[in-house]
């Protein structure tokens, strides 16, 4: 009976082992997803503040658009997601606002917005618009512009923001994104005067759904931490955008 007696306890001394690296947040893992919209210099202070205070958490990124974020945390893919809609979130989900942020038009140098403090949304009449395919808010742009009587000739439409941006710098078009999704350097921008033009960044979870230790710390976490005031942002007005953490 030794051998058996023997394997037993070393399975029994795993488990604790396991358990104890569990509850202390050791070799923890953690899948989260991000709404591809949000640019990376809004979200590292947190990430980093995070893994400092909890460096046995590996944390996956994924970025999607928010629809499909939704079936993945739903699915049990995704852990928590950092998200926006447009249009709100389903009753099977958890949702606590982080922040919001104006919307801003980027444009290239030399136009002539680079003269004003701000836009109003009806004088982007006539413009060459690079068109942000995965923007959670694009369809209710359109659908403002075209109550406001705004039309604008879309040139070319990608799925990358870090390409969008890019071929504003060029010259070939303006474009309306989140205030804090700016990640070219030199990125001229300018907030945009339009009460509807704001969206609302939330954590997101699955209602009812038991949290891991490692996922009940970066829910906490993420909600006690000092995101910007609304409307704080004093960078809107340079052309050289910097971290806003």
């Amino acid at each position: 009976m030794r051998p058996q007696f023997e394997q037993i306890w070393q399975q029994t001394e795993a488990a604790k082992t396991t358990a104890q690296s569990f509850l202390k947040l050791e070799d923890a893992t953690l899948n989260l997803g991000l709404m591809c919209t949000i640019g990376p210099l809004r979200a590292i202070s947190f990430l980093n503040s995070f893994w400092r205070d909890h460096p046995g958490i590996e944390i996956t990124l994924l970025e999607c658009v928010p629809s499909r974020l939704a079936e993945l945390l739903y699915e049990g893919s995704l852990d928590v997601a950092v998200m926006a809609k447009a249009d709100g979130f389903e009753e099977r989900f958890d949702v606590v606002p982080l922040y919001r942020e104006h919307f801003v038009l980027a444009f290239p140098a030399g136009h002539r917005f680079k003269q004003q403090n701000a836009i109003r949304f009806n004088e982007v009449e006539g413009e060459t618009y690079l068109r942000r395919i995965n923007c959670e808010y694009r369809d209710h742009l359109t659908d403002l512009g075209r109550e406001l009587g705004v039309s604008w000739r879309v040139a070319y439409g990608s799925e990358r923001e870090n390409w969008i941006q890019t071929m504003v710098m060029a010259g070939m078009g303006v474009c309306f994104m989140p205030e804090y999704s700016v990640v070219v350097p030199g990125l001229q921008t300018r907030r945009v005067i339009a009460q509807d033009v704001v969206r609302e960044v939330s954590v997101v979870t699955v209602a009812g759904r038991r949290f891991s230790p490692a996922v009940a710390a970066f829910v906490r976490a993420i909600k006690a931490y000092p995101w910007p005031t609304f409307g704080a942002n004093p960078e809107l007005l340079t052309d050289a955008p910097r971290c806003a953490c």
